[in-house]
């Protein structure tokens, strides 16, 4: 399913009722993006209740009175927002509606990307609604301002709940920012709770401000492997033993026996070729100089 240049689908209560729900199940991909350009520069007709919106392509459930906003739930693979594109379950004066995302891969948050249940928008009452993602991946870029919020003027702040295996370039703040923030915040009342559930990621920066440089592709299949070293054990070699000593210490008596001759290893790397026997990697490993490289540990 594809929602562009300001596809929108919506349901609105204008008083104290509830809004709708709006349930999409989708087998191969779900993609909201770009926003909508009249090429006649003419006055649009689409709905004039919430202008903040009215170009931006999404799924939008909303109260713009007392009542409670409606739900959105997606069920999808793969799951994309881009250019300001929008799940929006918010009200102006009532509590915000919950969004429920399930997705099997990836949750992909581009260029002003939003996930909301905010509450009193205009700056009244009402508490942030719900949020539950679960999705193997979430990844957004840090200085695009993608958001997830749940967030409330008055009322309380909602609840974040996500469930991943890597979550990059997004993060939980106290309160909105103009990166790409997770937040359930209130301006005026108690703010409300966040609860991420993810691996240890920490070998990976979770920043995508900037692609690390990558190694040449030969070296990733060739038979080579990632020894790791500690702050004990800065991976040198000493010579010790007769002949071991500098003669320019005073008072200390150097060997006359010396040592040999010491002499350096010949390289054996040379690029892969076909034929050669394919190693998978184990993993994805950061090296001091702040490449990434897909390899293995060394046995």
């Amino acid at each position: 399913m594809e929602a562009r240049h300001g596809g929108q689908l919506i349901t609105t209560t204008i008083r104290g009722g509830n809004a709708g729900k709006i349930i999409v199940n989708a087998k191969d991909k779900v993609i909201v993006s770009d926003t909508y350009i009249n090429p006649d520069n003419t006055e649009t007709q689409l709905p004039k209740r919430f202008p903040e919106d009215d170009a931006n392509s999404g799924f939008f459930v909303r109260s713009s009175g007392f009542g409670v906003a409606g739900d959105i739930e997606v069920n999808s693979p793969k799951v994309t927002l881009d250019k300001q594109g929008r799940f929006i379950a918010e009200s102006t004066s009532g509590n915000g509606g919950n969004i429920k995302l399930v997705i099997r891969d990836l949750l992909l948050m581009r260029r002003g990307g939003q996930i909301s249940t905010n509450a009193g928008t205009a700056q009244a009452g009402g508490d942030g609604g719900s949020i539950n993602i679960n999705s193997k991946f979430i990844i957004a870029i840090p200085k695009e301002n993608s958001d997830i919020s749940a967030n409330a003027f008055e009322g309380r702040g909602g609840n974040v709940e996500i469930n991943s295996q890597g979550i990059f370039g997004i993060e939980a703040r106290s309160k909105p920012t103009e990166k790409s923030d997770i937040t359930a915040s209130s301006e005026l009342g108690v703010s409300g709770a966040i609860n991420i559930n993810v691996p240890d990621t920490s070998s990976i920066q979770n920043s995508f401000t900037e692609l690390p440089p990558v190694i040449d592709a030969n070296a990733l299949i060739a038979n080579s492997c990632i020894s790791r070293g500690t702050k004990r054990q800065e991976n040198s070699f000493t010579i010790t033993g007769s002949g071991a000593l500098t003669t320019n210490r005073p008072g200390v008596w150097v060997s006359n026996y010396i040592t040999g001759e010491v002499r350096g290893v010949e390289t054996t790397y040379r690029p892969w070729k076909k034929g050669d026997p394919i190693i998978e990697p184990q993993g994805l490993y950061r090296l001091n100089n702040g490449q990434l490289l897909l390899s293995r540990e060394c046995s």
